[in-house]
Parts: structure tokens; C-alpha cells; sequence
């Protein structure tokens, strides 16, 4: 499957020439017994690690209250994380970090239950007024690690998440950032987290 990034309330208005609009990573969908329930999950096709270059591992470290940078850089990235709660209300990952506050933030809301990708400091947002947004989707953690397998391209972020018993969510935007917003962060908010796993590879292009 791939999917259509964009939205028909400002498909003609993306600060893009001059093309318009984008597709997801090729995605390969399957069906899963997952706690006893049949899942549809979808995963990036197993081709997208041809793409891989230079890798980074990030050591384990605990997050208390803010945001930290971490030694990785790039505005084409997969990233495979896991992030245990502590006592932080919402915890996660920052990507595309840099110009004037940018950030796309991807994270876990232990109030709600919900994983969310907030785009609204991602870039350029005022072109529409239903642009800035934030998505959710429920995934229970019972205090047990967050997977993620996130995706970040020059104008999108993908993120796959899944819990310790293999419930799947996946959230996708279309960002804007400026081109030398390349950062990454792990980030807890009102607490403490643990980031005990982060691999990152940068990406080549698929057409140069």
C-alpha cells in the first residue's frame, strides 16, 4: 500500500514548487492475532533497508522534565526506539528540531493512553488554519516500553508504534520545516522516562 499525504482543505495551498502533494513509504499490510483479536498492521517494506547508510546507536539514559538533544542529525532518517513510562505525564521524541523552536513531536500521553504527533511548531503551518494539528490514537502501555519504527523524510514524519503485546497504531503528516531543522530529541514532560533503545540510519534518496 501507499498512502496519499495530504488533505482536500489545503491540498492547493502546501508551501511546495512546483510539485504538490507526497506518498508514504511503500507499506506491506498483514493480519495478526494480537491479544486475542485479528489486527491489521502495516509495517515499511523490507526494501527500505537498501536504503540504509551511516547508523547511529544512542546509549540508554533516563529524561527528567524537558527536552535533550541527542547525537543524531538528518532530514532523512529511520529511527527504531523504545521508551519505558516513569513518572512523566507525556514522554517521546522530537525530530526535524532546530530553526526557531521547530519541532515535530512525537509522543505518549500516560493521562489518555495515547500516542500523538503534533506538528504544530513543525515549520511552516500558516498556509491553512486546519494545518497545525495533532493526531492521536489509543495504545495501552500497562507501564511496559513504547515501540516506535518512525520515518522521518524532508516533508513527512511516519511513525509506527506498538506496545509490549504488539497493538499497532500508526499516525503520518506532512511537515514543512526549514531545511536546517535536522535535529533529534528524546523529551519527558512533568516526570522522568527511560529511553533504553534508539538505532538511527540515514537515508539515501529512492530516485538519485
Amino acid at each position: 500500500m501507499i498512502a496519499w499525504m495530504n488533505s482536500w482543505n489545503y491540498g492547493g495551498n502546501i508551501p511546495t514548487s512546483p510539485w504538490r502533494s507526497a506518498d508514504t513509504f511503500p507499506r506491506q499490510l498483514a493480519l495478526r492475532t494480537v491479544n486475542g483479536k485479528t489486527q491489521l498492521v502495516q509495517n515499511p517494506v523490507s526494501e527500505l533497508r537498501t536504503l540504509r547508510g551511516s547508523t547511529t546507536t544512542v546509549p540508554a539514559r533516563t529524561v527528567t522534565d524537558g527536552a535533550t538533544p541527542l547525537d543524531v542529525q538528518g532530514n532523512t532518517l529511520e529511527l527504531k526506539a523504545d521508551l519505558t513510562p516513569g513518572t512523566a505525564t507525556r514522554f517521546g521524541l522530537d525530530v526535524r528540531t532546530g530553526a526557531a523552536g521547530q519541532r515535530t513531536r512525537i509522543g505518549y500521553d500516560t493521562t489518555t493512553g495515547e500516542v500523538y504527533l503534533d506538528r504544530t511548531a513543525s515549520g511552516a503551518t500558516d498556509f491553512d488554519p486546519t494545518f497545525s494539528s495533532t493526531e492521536h490514537a489509543p495504545l495501552a502501555l500497562d507501564g511496559k516500553p513504547l515501540h516506535l519504527h518512525v520515518l522521518v523524510d524532508t516533508s513527512s514524519v511516519e511513525v509506527y508504534a506498538r506496545n509490549a503485546r504488539g497493538e499497532q497504531v500508526v499516525l503520518t503528516d506532512q511537515i514543512f520545516p526549514d531545511p536546517s531543522s535536522t535535529g533529534v530529541d528524546v523529551f519527558a514532560d512533568n516526570g522522568t522516562a527511560e529511553l533504553t533503545h534508539l538505532q538511527a540510519w540515514q537515508l539515501a534518496s529512492t530516485w538519485k
